[in-house]
Order: C-alpha cells, then sequence, then structure tokens
C-alpha cells in the first residue's frame, strides 16, 4: 500500500493537530515516504530537498490528519445499505409507503432508521405491517436500534406467541388482551434478528469492500468498530481479515469484541490492542442501558412524567466479574451507558485500578446524560468517553421531554468533560446515524439541529471549539486505540492518513462545517479519493 517513491501533498495550511494548540511555524505541505510522515513544512522548500518526489497539487485546500469514526458498527452499517432506509419518513404513512415499494423482492423485508417521535404519536404494529406485505417476514430496526418492529409472520418464524415470556432485559409489548403489538424492546428483538437468514462473509466482505469509499470521501480513514446488533452477520474479525487479506483494506480498524465471545477470545490469547498497522483488538463490548428514544436509558429517578427508571441491562456484580475477568486477560472494556445511573456506574467501575489495561484504555460509549458530581471522575480514572455528538441533533427534544431541564443540561456534555481533562473519542453510531462525521463537527460546535433549532443553541455552556471537535475525531480516537504516537496526527513517524479539505474547518463558520468537502483523502499514503 506505500508509496514506491516521496509524495508531496502541497495546499494551503496544514493543521498538524499535535498539540493542544497551534505550534511551529506555518505550513502547506506534508512528505510522505513508506506510508509514513516524512515531514510538515514549506512546499517550496520540500520541492528544494526532495526533487524526486512525486507532488499531489491541491490549491486553496487545508491539510489534517484523516478522520477515525470511534463509534461505528462497521459490517452492520455496511451490509446494513441495501435496507430500506426508513430514516426520513416524517410520518407513519411515508415509512409504510416506503416499505411497500420494497416489498416487491422475496424473502425478508429488513429496514432500519424509523422513529416514532416524528410521527405525531402514531404507533406502529404489525397490523399495519400485515396489511401491505402480507405473510412476508419484516425486521425493522428503530432510529436507536433499541426496538424492533415486526410483522405477524415474523413473530411466527420466531415463535413468539401470547403465551411467550419476556426474555431478561428485553419487552415484548403487548395489547391489552396480552397479544404481541409487533414491537420487540432491547433483547426481546433477539428473538427475531436470531432467525433472519444471516449473511455470508463473502457477501459482507464484499458490502464493506464497496462501502469504503463512501467513508474516504468524508475525510475518514479509520474507524473503530462495535460489533452488529440488529444484523444477523459472520464474525467481523474475519471478514476484515479476509477483505486485509485480499488487498482490499483501506481503513485502519479497531474491532471490538462481541460479549459473547470474550471467553473465545481469552482461550486464543487475544488482547487489546493486538494486530497490525491495519487491523487492531480493541475491547469487550458491554452494555449497562438501553436508550433514550426507547425510554429505556437507565436513570437515577423516573422519567419525566412517569414512574419507570428505564432497564438496567447488567447487575453490578455480573459488571465487575466481566470487566476483572477481561482484563486479566489484558482485554479492555466499552461499556454502553447513556442513563445517568448508567453513566455513574461505569464511572465507578472502570475508574477501580484493579481492572486496569496497560495496552488500550477502558471507555463508555455514548455518555448522554452526566450526573453533575461525576464530570471529572472519567479524566481522573483515564476513561475515554467514545460519545456522538450528531445524537444531540436528532435527540435534544426527547432530551428535554423524557429527562427533564436539570437533567439535559449536562447531556451531551462535550464542554464540561473536555474542560475537565477528559479524553473525547467522536463517531456516528453508524447505522443509528449517518457515517457523515461533518454532522458531529457541527453538534459539537454549534448544539444545534440542521434546522438552526434552538435558537442560541441547546445549553451552549457544552459547546467546544472546532479544535477540540476536529481532535475528537483524530487524537481523541488514536489515544482510545493505543496508537497516539502514530495516529491523529500531521507528525513525522506517523501512518500518512490525511484529508484535504475545500475549506479550513477550524476558521470557517460553524454552519459551514456542514459544508465541508474532502477534495482528497489518503490512508498510508495511498491516494484512495480525489
Amino acid at each position: 500500500m506505500a508509496e514506491s517513491k516521496p509524495l508531496l501533498v502541497a495546499g494551503a495550511t496544514v493543521h498538524t493537530l499535535a498539540g493542544t494548540a497551534a505550534t511551529g511555524p506555518p505550513a502547506d505541505a506534508v512528505l510522505v515516504a513508506g506510508g509514513r510522515i516524512a515531514a510538515v513544512g514549506r512546499a517550496a522548500e520540500r520541492r528544494r530537498r526532495e526533487p524526486a518526489a512525486e507532488v499531489l497539487e491541491l490549491p486553496g485546500a487545508t491539510l489534517t490528519p484523516g478522520l477515525t469514526d470511534a463509534h461505528v458498527h462497521l459490517t452492520e452499517w455496511a451490509a446494513g445499505r441495501s435496507q430500506v432506509d426508513l430514516g426520513e419518513a416524517a410520518s407513519l404513512d411515508a415509512a409504510l409507503g416506503l416499505l411497500e415499494r420494497a416489498g416487491a423482492s422475496a424473502g425478508w423485508v429488513l429496514g432500519r432508521g424509523w422513529n416514532p417521535h416524528r410521527w405525531g404519536g402514531q404507533e406502529p404494529g404489525r397490523e399495519l405491517l400485515d396489511a401491505i406485505l402480507g405473510d412476508r417476514p419484516v425486521a425493522l430496526q428503530s432510529h436507536d436500534m433499541h426496538t424492533l418492529w415486526v410483522s405477524s409472520a415474523a413473530l411466527e418464524v420466531a415463535g413468539i406467541t401470547p403465551s411467550t415470556p419476556d426474555p431478561e432485559g428485553g419487552r415484548i409489548v403487548r395489547d391489552a388482551g396480552g397479544r404481541p403489538t409487533g414491537l420487540l424492546v432491547e433483547r426481546a428483538g433477539e428473538l427475531v434478528i436470531g432467525v433472519i437468514p444471516k449473511l455470508s462473509e463473502a457477501d459482507v466482505v464484499s458490502a464493506v469492500r464497496a462501502a469504503q469509499p463512501v467513508l474516504h470521501a468524508h475525510g475518514i480513514t479509520g474507524v473503530h468498530s462495535l460489533p452488529g446488533i440488529a444484523l444477523p452477520e459472520p464474525g467481523s474479525f474475519g471478514v476484515l481479515s479476509r477483505l486485509f487479506r485480499e488487498g482490499g483494506l483501506r481503513l485502519r480498524i479497531l474491532q471490538h469484541i462481541r460479549r459473547e465471545r470474550l471467553e473465545a477470545a481469552i482461550e486464543v490469547g487475544a488482547h487489546s490492542g493486538g494486530g497490525g498497522d491495519w487491523i487492531r483488538t480493541g475491547g469487550v463490548k458491554l452494555f449497562l442501558d438501553g436508550a433514550l428514544g426507547s425510554r429505556t436509558a437507565w436513570l437515577r429517578a423516573p422519567y419525566q412524567d412517569s414512574d419507570f427508571c428505564g432497564v438496567p441491562l447488567l447487575p453490578e456484580p455480573e459488571f465487575r466479574a466481566i470487566v476483572e475477568r477481561a482484563a486479566r486477560a489484558g482485554i479492555a472494556t466499552a461499556v454502553h451507558a447513556i442513563g445517568d445511573a448508567a453513566v455513574s456506574l461505569a464511572l465507578t467501575v472502570l475508574a477501580d485500578p484493579a481492572y486496569r489495561v496497560p495496552a488500550l484504555p477502558h471507555r463508555i460509549e455514548h455518555v448522554q446524560c452526566l450526573p453533575p458530581e461525576r464530570v471529572a471522575d472519567a479524566a481522573r480514572a483515564g476513561s475515554v468517553c467514545s460519545m456522538q455528538p450528531c445524537h444531540l441533533i436528532t435527540d435534544w427534544r426527547a432530551a428535554d421531554r423524557h429527562w427533564g431541564a436539570e437533567r439535559a443540561r449536562l447531556t451531551y456534555a462535550f464542554g464540561s468533560l473536555a474542560r475537565a481533562g477528559t479524553v473525547l473519542a467522536f463517531g456516528s453510531d453508524a447505522p443509528v446515524e449517518p457515517i457523515d462525521p461533518r454532522r458531529g463537527l457541527f453538534a459539537a460546535v454549534q448544539r444545534q439541529d440542521l434546522e438552526g433549532e434552538p435558537p442560541g443553541g441547546w445549553y451552549p455552556a457544552e459547546r467546544v471549539d472546532a479544535r477540540t471537535a476536529l481532535r475528537g475525531f483524530t487524537t481523541g480516537p488514536a489515544y482510545a486505540a493505543g496508537l497516539a504516537n502514530v495516529a491523529g496526527a500531521l507528525a513525522p513517524g506517523a501512518f500518512a492518513d490525511i484529508v484535504a479539505w475545500d475549506r479550513d474547518p477550524l476558521a470557517c463558520p460553524a454552519a459551514e462545517l456542514l459544508q465541508l468537502r474532502a477534495r482528497a483523502t489518503l490512508v498510508g499514503g495511498e491516494l484512495v479519493h480525489c
């Protein structure tokens, strides 16, 4: 993958992000050799010193490190691009129309992205699917991927009847007569997911190969990949390893371990940070609670106008036991925690020095509702807060409505965590949200949705500046992956993962972050998008 001769990438400005602020003389070019950064400086001087170097001229471009999406379900997102996308359905009728048009193909109808909070109180159910798709088995993941909407045929295939008990950590929603409505919350969805025909490894390899250019076009050169949660698929490590062996991998990947595979990983000697320059082993992925949209995030006090505190998915003794078991094998923990009760428990357990893992820091995924008294604890414990600012765009109204102002004040608390010295790693949570990192940059800096609401920003004290937001997609993920010395910054010896933007993301107005365009993207010195 490395270039056979040096390459000089010349633009107008270089932001190395090698320090907490801009340092050193102004630079406008990066010299690449052997897949690594050889030098950063002035193009004219580098041309004199390296007359044999090839030159990639990008007049007016701003060069930064390539971006890393620190939370994406990579194989699931890639394979799911062929599913029915209900994310833009502004009403239940619109969603049904999309499904009816997709129903011509045979077999299961799979979809994702439906958001009942946009439907004015209209409730989905199995009868609506039955009416347009007949006896076809249908499984549709909600926007937050914590509720599955299924047809009667899907319930039948899964063997779900009125007498089927709720599984631990899940709920089969029932009508007044006790019959399943077609909504399966949290782990109840697994009853149907488990009977959907599994994709072959070759299918998923092809899907990831085809999806990589989409990432490159957004300036993404690496991802931290979480196991799929809603689509039966072969093991991610096998898929990625095969793609690498076939010479088709053009991303740097930190792949986390499914909880159910922890013992197998330990048995073969896997450990966090293991692997090479392209595929590394992350931590074991655990879930402490559900999600805001499904009202299953675990709270210390009930939801507004309710006596319900959400769904705790992992009791503290069991959580501690898994973290300890993994840590003894050199495997870090990446734990999903959204509600303040879940976040507090994660901060407490992962701070225990007995559970430290030398190669990688522990990390808390989402950290949406932060307890006020725990702001400084993540930094003190050394845990990474892996957050997805783009969720703010779609969820701020739901947070106000379900959690109330006092809790919402420290929801998506980027500013407070950054000021406390916490390492932030930003991502998209695709396929929950679009893979586009511009949405995350904009949300972190502006704290508004795409319509400019609310005026003045949602709890604007929690904004961060553009440099901090960009570091959330570069230096933060590099630290989280144990690659702080070779990734996330344009410095000699680092991977030559570079993106050239059509405008300066650190100087343009916040609204223009949504219009950023990657003019060129390089991975390991190879031009993968231009």
